[in-house]
């Protein structure tokens, strides 16, 4: 079953803006003949989100879809062996981290803030991220390959998240037609 994540995506529009209002906070009070009037908000249709690296996420390393096993492993080893020297005891499975971060554990926290950076993403990952309408387009690509493929298939959720209903003579989400069906869907 594909991992469902509830973050949602932050539009490149409010990082920049978010990022020059804390740049601008130390500035001075409203200049002679100004007032000091609160900040309006506006609605509009944001445009799909580019990546943007106001937020430091983008410079996480990006696993391409058709990267190795020896690249991704490479990519995550970078990052596993970032919290076990940050960590020290308790995190000799750095996986162990996600389990603290979800009990609340200030060191954990620390630890994951100062390994965040080289914790690798997957494309559809970062497309989630970034641009959350062409990330569920793509879902729903992959969902019509892989039905066509024979794969039974839970009811995607809101952003197309979905699971395998039984395991059938294709295999599972790791199989070769499955993987197929994602690269096809997720093309970069």
């Amino acid at each position: 079953m594909v991992p469902r994540m509830s973050q949602k995506p932050v539009s490149r529009r409010v990082v920049v803006a978010l990022a020059v209002a804390l740049s601008l906070s130390g500035c001075s009070g409203p200049r002679s003949g100004e007032t000091d009037a609160p900040p309006v908000a506006t609605l509009e249709s944001a445009a799909p989100a580019a990546p943007s690296s106001a937020a430091g996420e983008d410079a996480r390393p990006l696993v391409r879809l058709d990267a190795t096993d020896e690249e991704r492993n490479a990519a995550t080893k970078v990052w596993m062996d970032c919290v076990r020297d940050e960590g020290g005891a308790g995190y000799e499975e750095p996986k162990l981290l996600f389990k603290y971060l979800s009990e609340g554990d200030a060191k954990a926290k620390k630890v994951e803030a100062t390994c965040h950076s080289k914790e690798p993403e997957t494309y559809e990952e970062r497309q989630k991220r970034t641009d959350v309408s062409a990330f569920r387009d793509n879902q729903r690509q992959w969902i019509q390959c892989a039905k066509k493929a024979g794969y039974k298939l839970t009811t995607p959720d809101e952003n197309g998240q979905f699971g395998i209903t039984e395991i059938g003579p294709n295999g599972d989400f790791g199989s070769p037609k499955m993987e197929a069906c994602r690269k096809e869907a997720f093309r970069e």
